[in-house]
């Protein structure tokens, strides 16, 4: 069974690429049907086809790279959580947003984890970078 570090470090890696590709599909299932997305100045999202959404519009059509940093990963039970930074990126090198994370992970009853709730905050928000 995957430890809740290994999923972390699986999905992370899974989000650049589809960042890259401008898919929010892939980011979207690493997500519980009734995850939560809490975004900085916004209301909660709800559920998982509303957070698809919300990626759909961050990562637009591709092209922009994230790229992501774990800092931490503590699992108890079938609870876990991990921070981490992340920088964005255009395709010239600039960096359009940059941040931090706490996601809180959830073991479903098939031994994978995913993502139950999820917030983040922006040290550069995007209107800024």
């Amino acid at each position: 069974m995957m430890s809740a570090r290994e999923a972390a470090e699986r999905d992370y890696k899974a989000l650049e690429e589809a960042f890259l590709r401008g898919d929010a599909d892939p980011i979207s299932f690493m997500y519980t049907e009734d995850a939560e997305l809490f975004l900085p100045g916004a209301p909660v999202v709800e559920g998982r086809q509303a957070i698809r959404e919300v990626w759909s519009s961050i990562v637009g059509p591709g092209g922009n790279s994230i790229r992501t940093e774990l800092r931490d990963v503590q699992e108890s039970g079938d609870l876990a959580y991990d921070t981490g930074r992340f920088t964005a990126n255009a395709p010239d090198g600039s960096v359009l947003n940059s941040g931090k994370w706490i996601v809180i992970r959830r073991r479903q009853s098939n031994g994978e984890w995913k993502i139950h709730r999820d917030f983040f905050h922006w040290d550069i928000p995007p209107t800024q970078a």
